[in-house]
């Protein structure tokens, strides 16, 4: 069996629901129906995407691969069909094509430009590997992107791409809100040791690498019990009290998880925006730069463990300092 769009479609909807019988009333199938799709897609693939846990069904690490790259297939097979009805409507007008890492950074610049009337449309994709990001950019399929990257894991631009630091912020933890470490305001690395870990695959840009090394000048090695990255999945993990995770500041909270600054804050990540010199911003960067400025101002003033750390620490974060 040939996989199609229609396959990809069916595994991203199981992830999502963490349930077959939730993802089947979902698409309009059965339990029945929809267990035997997943079982013809993992011996088209070759493997299994799935296991049954105490929640529902959660990806495998092989699982977690395939969704990745479904989800970008799917985003690309989207925005293909998005931009074609628009050439085909409006002519010579096409839309601006903006890329980003997980996060809603990146919706907030789509709609800081939007509004701005900068773009006639602006479409979105959003990608686990900055490093991807990046490719988009340099071969024109995107104009600008949101990357991320992290001490000793610096980014370099490619020929006919253009990089900017926008901030830098520390890297938090997410933890079972009943867990005894989430009683403080925040936590020494150090001290969860012997706890167990949920994280996602590499990046290619140096996440989780860069979480080992600061784990390993803590003195440990993280217990890796789980790799995700689904949001939905990770929250229940964590909700559930069976693992942690290194989080962004403006990680989504939900009852039952504590978000926590990690004491002496022992690392960081660094935001980015990116663009290809000869695509819709090469005339004008300053645009692009003070939106995706004010796109990241509005995306961690929601935080409320963000802003709490603000406050404690009493100084703005030196972006050159934090990443070095």
């Amino acid at each position: 069996m040939d996989v199609e769009l229609r396959h990809l479609r069916v595994v991203c909807a199981v992830a999502d629901a963490g349930s077959i019988t939730r993802a089947a009333i979902g698409i309009g199938s059965t339990q029945p129906a929809l267990t035997a799709a997943v079982q013809r897609i993992e011996r088209a693939f070759g493997g299994t995407l799935f296991v049954r846990s105490r929640e529902g069904v959660v990806p495998t690490a092989f699982g977690e691969c395939v969704l990745a790259r479904a989800r970008a297939v799917l985003a690309a097979a989207d925005t293909m069909h998005r931009d074609a009805a628009r050439w085909l409507a409006d002519g010579d007008e096409r839309p601006v094509a903006l890329g980003g890492i997980g996060g809603s950074m990146v919706v907030e610049l789509a709609d800081r430009l939007g509004d701005s009337g900068r773009a006639q449309a602006v479409s979105v994709t959003t990608e686990f590997s900055p490093s991807r990001l990046l490719d988009l950019v340099a071969g024109g399929q995107l104009d600008a992107a949101v990357v991320a990257d992290y001490p000793g894991h610096v980014l370099r631009a490619a020929p006919g791409v253009a990089l900017r630091p926008l901030a830098a912020q520390p890297v938090f933890v997410a933890i079972a809100a009943d867990h005894p470490a989430a009683h403080g305001t925040e936590i020494d690395l150090a001290d969860l040791a012997a706890e167990r870990w949920v994280l996602g695959p590499s990046d290619g840009a140096g996440w989780p690498e860069c979480f080992e090394e600061a784990c390993a000048r803590a003195g440990f090695r993280p217990r890796v019990a789980h790799r995700s990255t689904e949001l939905r999945p990770l929250q229940r993990l964590i909700a559930a009290g069976r693992a942690i995770s290194p989080c962004q500041v403006t990680f989504p909270g939900t009852p039952g998880i504590a978000i926590r600054s990690l004491t002496g804050d022992p690392l960081w990540m660094r935001y980015l925006i990116a663009w290809n010199t000869e695509g819709a911003f090469g005339g004008n960067s300053a645009a692009l730069i003070a939106a995706a400025e004010a796109a990241y101002r509005s995306d961690t003033d929601s935080s409320h463990p963000y802003r709490r750390w603000l406050a404690r620490r009493g100084e703005p974060v030196d972006v050159r300092r934090a990443i070095g």
